[in-house]
């Protein structure tokens, strides 16, 4: 057999191993979406749906997607609405396969309750209630605890492994280069002279980034995809939902009433305030750093001068918008 990076699980050989699993009487099975995982869609034959995670080889190991099973467990325990892990027959949480590029592990998740959520008919509201949820969470894993291990974001993965990962493709690109690490080491310095060490730490989900949930018509949120959750600064999460109204054009329209909503629920310190701006800085680090360490399973060509063009174009518009970033 050649030897394979990735590939792609069997629908309808899941679809078997499930019903076999769990029990369940499954109507089909399809393949939803690829990225860090491959997600699957099934329904039974009385409707229920679920989605089921087949995570990918070296993504994830055994004991980091053990943490996740468990936070989830402890938001369960919490009644916060999260989607929810389904035990197999056997009481166990995981499947394994053996693929051809290696071991892989399954998980069977809850359908979210609701829709997915939209910012169309009314943006402040939303916006507002998103940010009383999110507070709800970091409270609910205020107290969380697991044996498991899972990389912790810290200032190592939010400033230093774009400079790892990002290297190779800027080679060419000296002038860029030397932005992208003099931006990286400038916000790391930031953070350390706040100092980082007075910033409250948790259980950060790591992708709030205004979605990854659904709503349903009593209003209430639903969250779901943990994968890149893990120990961090709790502020981070907040700073993720700024980066993503500033992608789609919208920072001020939702960020204060999102940061209103938040603290009515867990007031911030002078400090996390004061830390949101760099870590907005992280998190576009953060997406060039998972692209090009993904390059491998995902593809090279797309990580072209106009991809870097745009995320340079990014980065410094972002220092000019924030005077703590600026050189």
């Amino acid at each position: 057999m050649f030897a394979v990076n990735y590939s792609i699980l069997s629908a309808d050989a899941l679809a078997k191993q499930i019903s076999l699993d769990y029990g369940l009487p499954i109507a089909w099975v399809k393949f939803y979406s690829s990225g860090f995982n491959d997600t699957y869609q099934l329904a039974c034959e009385d409707g229920t749906r679920y989605y089921y995670r087949v995570y990918r080889h070296l993504w994830r190991k055994l004991e980091e997607i053990l943490y996740e099973v468990d936070v989830l467990n402890h938001l369960a325990s919490k009644q916060f609405p999260a989607i929810r892990v389904i035990h197999r027959t056997d009481g166990s949480q995981l499947s394994e396969y053996r693929a051809p590029e290696g071991t892989r592990y399954g998980v069977l998740f809850s359908e979210a309750r609701g829709k997915e959520i939209s910012y169309g008919d009314d943006q402040a509201g939303t916006a507002y209630r998103y940010g009383i949820a999110e507070a709800q969470m970091h409270l609910a894993m205020a107290d969380f605890y697991s044996a498991h291990s899972r990389a912790p974001l810290d200032l190592d993965f939010l400033t230093a492994s774009v400079l790892v990962n990002a290297e190779a493709f800027l080679l060419h690109r000296k002038e860029d280069w030397e932005y992208l690490v003099t931006f990286a080491n400038h916000v790391r310095a930031g953070l350390e002279a706040l100092p980082a060490s007075a910033l409250p730490q948790g259980f950060c989900h790591g992708d709030l980034q205004a979605y990854h949930c659904n709503i349903d018509e009593n209003g209430v949120m639903t969250f779901y995809d943990f994968d890149c959750g893990g120990p961090g600064y709790t502020a981070y999460d907040l700073a993720v939902f700024r980066w993503c109204g500033r992608l789609q054009e919208q920072e001020m329209e939702r960020w204060e009433p999102f940061l209103r909503g938040y603290q009515e629920v867990r007031p911030l310190t002078a400090v996390e305030q004061a830390s949101i701006p760099y870590f907005v800085a992280c998190r576009y680090l953060w997406h060039i750093s998972v692209h090009t360490f993904n390059a491998p399973d995902w593809g090279m060509g797309w990580l072209n001068d106009e991809y870097f063009d745009g995320r340079i174009k990014g980065l410094q518009q972002l220092a000019s918008d924030y005077p703590e970033l600026a050189p």
